[in-house]
Order: C-alpha cells, then structure tokens, then sequence
C-alpha cells in the first residue's frame, strides 16, 4: 500500500521534502501563506470545545489558516436544540474570534440528513410545514451572519449513489417531507438571506477512482448541472476529500476530468473537509507519515492545477481530537495521524506535502 502510494505521487513529480523526520520549523510561513501565493486559500475546521480550550491550538491556526470553518456551531443540533427558540451562542463565539483575527468564515452546514434535533423530523408535517420550517431556519442563520460568512454549505451530502433512489438522492428527512425540491428550496432561501456568501453543495465519496465513486461523480455532475439549468443560484462543489492512504485507486485522471466538468457548468470548486485516514497501514510513524504524504500530494496535485478550485480546507489542523479514531479506528489501537500538524502542534510530513503542492499549482493571480 506504501509502495503503490508512493509510486503514485513519484508519477505526479514529487520526491518527499525530507529524508529523516524531522518536522518542519514551525517558523516558516504557514499553509495559507503558501496556498495565498498562487491565489488559493488554505483554512481548518475548528471546534467549539478546542476554541475555548485550546489556546496553543488557536495559535497555532493563525500561524497556518486564511479562514475557519466549525466543525459544529452552525449545525441544526447546536443552534435549534429547543424547537421554540435559537442559541446562537456557539456560532457567535466563532464568528467573535474570526473578526478579532479578521478570518473569513465557512458556514456549515444549513440542511444535513444528520446532527438534527429530535424535535425536526415529527414536525415535517406537511410540504407546506415543512418548506415553512426550512426557509424560516435558513433565513434566520444565514440572515444573522449575512455579509459576514465567505461561504455556506447549503446542502450537505445529498447523493447516495444508489440508482434505485429517486435522482439518486439520499433517503433523507428532507426528500421525505418535500421531494428533490428541498435542494431548490435551500439555495434559493440562502441566497435570499445572504447574497454575498459562496453557495455550495458539499459532498464525500468522489475522490477515488472506485466504481461506486465514480458512479457517485456522475450523479453529482447530473444534480448540479439540472439545477444549473433550472436557474438555481448553487455557485460551487465541495469535495470533502476525506482521503485513505491505503486506497490505490488515486484516479487522477478522472478525478481532473471531473473538476473540469464541474467548472464547465460555470461553477467553483472547495475541498472542504481534507484529511487523510491510516487505518490501513502499518504502526510506524514514519512510515504512515511518509505514505500519508505521497498519497496527499498526488491526489492535490490533481486538483489543484485547475483555475475553478478556490482552497482547501482541513477537517482538523492536528492529530489532537480527529474525528477519525472514533469513526475508522485502527485495529492496532493507535492514534491516526491525517492532519498537517501532530498532536503536539508540530509540522508533519504532510505539511510539507500540502506547501508542496501549493507552490507547484498554477498561479490564480498575477504576480505583482
């Protein structure tokens, strides 16, 4: 699996940076600063919990990160606990350290099939109930922060992949209450609430070449460009990029050949939730570092060269916290190491990737 993932990034004209393992001195200009050079931005998800307690953390990011994302502050759960009311508390907490900082803001996410209070489904009662409580709950969150997010991801994980489901469409609660309509619904409602902000449709299971991935591709592409013909205002894609270093079906090819489609439909392109999993590979750090490396620079180094991708985003900036021991634990009981830094904030092989890659992507902007 190393090997394959090593050949992979070698064929898309890479040699890893370093020869021992080292990390990187955190003194040199971080990720953003990199990505900002050749007009791109580079940002992290950050939670709520690591915002109020994780003082090293938040340094850490401003040294690394052009923009935020939370990992949990905009979601239904947080802001709609109590059906009669809204706490914003979460959401103002981040949107206070992003001003203090001046950071630009990703919104996540405004319609998921998951992170819902129990109240929201029983309350779908009807198409008209149901649209009367999506548009409401839209134009109250997207409304309160408008002017002030760069971003929204308005639709989180629509596509299920399975061609027996309507449109292939996830089984959702929203698809439930209102058909394939409540994808209209949403966009039009955020751009009505806030104009300004990026709209994206955000999805996972498309960055390989796998037959069901590919598959999951193609029905995006068919989603997007339906509702590019019907006049509704989505303006981009998300690819979560939620990558597994034991995957060999890299796929460059296809997976350019997708990101030109999607632009060729006059909309951009985000990777939104980047990191890269270990469950696969051996115990050894450095080895798991060297193949998480190689894997993360042959698979930017197919995205990142085309004009309609706008930046990556990070799922996690350390190895402290990643959602992925509790969801894809190794069987060795280990620690996976998917993000930029290590869980002592230090800079990791996979730094050096990512800044590779930035620096070897075309330029956005002119140089002045």
């Amino acid at each position: 699996m190393i090997a394959a993932a090593m050949t992979s990034a070698v064929a898309a004209g890479w040699t890893p940076a370093l020869a021992d393992d080292k990390p990187f001195d955190n003194k040199l200009p971080g990720l953003h600063a990199r990505a900002r050079a050749k007009g791109l931005f580079f940002g992290s998800a950050l939670s709520s919990v690591a915002l109020s307690n994780d003082n090293d953390l938040l340094a850490r990011l401003l040294a690394e990160c052009g923009m935020l994302v939370s990992e949990d502050a905009f979601k239904w759960d947080a802001i709609r606990f109590d059906q009669t009311k809204f706490d914003f508390s979460r959401a103002d907490a981040l949107m206070g350290f992003a001003l203090l900082h001046q950071l630009p803001v990703r919104g996540h996410t405004l319609v998921w099939h998951e992170a819902n209070p129990a109240w929201l489904e029983p309350a779908l009662t009807s198409k008209t109930a149901s649209e009367k409580l999506l548009t409401d709950h839209i134009r109250a969150v997207a409304g309160r922060y408008a002017g002030r997010l760069a971003q929204w991801d308005v639709v989180n994980e629509a596509i299920l992949g399975d061609d027996k489901k309507p449109q292939a469409l996830r089984n959702t609660l929203w698809l439930r209450a209102l058909g394939p309509a409540y994808i209209d619904i949403a966009f039009h409602a955020t751009a009505e609430a806030d104009p300004r902000a990026l709209r994206v449709i955000n999805e996972y299971g498309i960055e390989y070449g796998i037959d069901w991935q590919v598959r999951k591709r193609n029905q995006l592409l068919d989603l997007c460009a339906d509702l590019v013909a019907r006049k509704v205002p989505i303006q981009a894609v998300g690819i979560q990029a939620h990558l597994d270093a034991g995957e060999v079906n890299l796929d460059q090819t296809g997976l350019a050949r997708f990101i030109a489609d999607v632009a060729s439909l006059g909309l951009k392109v985000v990777i939104t939730e980047f990191d890269v999993r270990d469950q696969r590979l051996p115990a050894s750090i450095p080895a798991r570092d060297t193949a998480i490396a190689a894997h993360a620079r042959a698979w930017l180094d197919a995205v990142l060269p085309n004009p309609a991708v706008l930046g990556v985003l990070s799922w996690g900036l350390s190895d402290r916290g990643t959602w992925l021991n509790s969801y894809f634990p190794r069987a060795d009981g280990l620690p996976q190491r998917p993000s930029p830094l290590d869980a002592d904030l230090n800079r990791k092989k996979l730094w050096g990737a990512m800044a590779a890659a930035f620096d070897a992507a075309p330029p956005r902007i002119a140089k002045s």
